[in-house]
């Protein structure tokens, strides 16, 4: 289940993929107005998002269990690679599991060393400490014959690890209270309606363009402006 910044971001980035598609078209029909002896005449018709209002039904969940970096991990590992890691392969996946155990003492020793500084929030510095982790780990994957890498990147791998490494560091760390909601219409028809919650959205189009200028030495400077 999501949180619900992750749900509400996920829903915003939809709609601005929505704009980018409806931008491409507009550029395939600009192509066919300019072939166009007569069309090429007309005015290119553009679609703009103006206000979406919308209203969204979840429930609460549970609070985000405090996870050992074996489960995390392996959990981020077969997610990025998805069909590329073959779990099947029991003998290379226990390998791979006996690792992870290896490197949560690593993990938990810089838990325990972070938490003695007693900082609030995780520090850049604090957050390099944790930088050994998906960097060992990715390594030791790529030495794994059930890892087949042909549409996953090795560093894409790594930042993923270092990201969920960090996120679940804060929830220690930090203490974060993050709740994940239910969203499935299935699980929210089972529900008693007094259980709902309605977020109501409105999303409004905000673009940006390029700007070129010369400045006063004589450089191009390109920049995004509004519109």
């Amino acid at each position: 289940m999501p949180t619900l910044n992750e749900y509400l971001g996920g829903i915003v980035s939809e709609i601005a993929s929505s704009r980018k598609m409806a931008d491409l078209q507009t550029v395939e029909i600009a192509r066919e107005y300019a072939a166009d002896d007569m069309l090429k005449n007309f005015s290119i018709p553009r679609m703009k998002i103006g206000t979406v209002d919308l209203t969204i039904p979840f429930a609460q969940g549970g609070v985000l269990p405090i996870l050992k970096l074996r489960d995390f991990a392996y959990d981020e590992i077969t997610k990025v690679m998805k069909t590329g890691y073959i779990a099947s392969d029991t003998s290379n996946d226990q390998k791979l599991k006996a690792f992870l155990i290896d490197m949560e003492v690593y993990y938990d020793d810089i838990i325990d060393q972070i938490k003695k500084e007693n900082t609030p929030t995780l520090t850049a510095e604090q957050e390099k400490k944790f930088d050994i982790i998906p960097q060992y780990i990715t390594e030791f994957c790529l030495d794994l014959p059930n890892f087949k890498w042909d549409g996953v990147k090795s560093e894409t791998l790594q930042k993923s690890l270092k990201d969920r490494t960090l996120f679940e560091a804060r929830k220690i760390i930090e203490k974060v209270d993050e709740r994940e909601i239910i969203v499935e219409a299935s699980k929210l028809m089972s529900l008693d309606p007094k259980c709902l919650i309605y977020a109501k959205m409105s999303v409004s189009e905000s673009g940006m363009e390029w700007s070129r200028y010369e400045d006063i030495n004589g450089n191009i400077i390109e920049t995004l402006i509004p519109e």
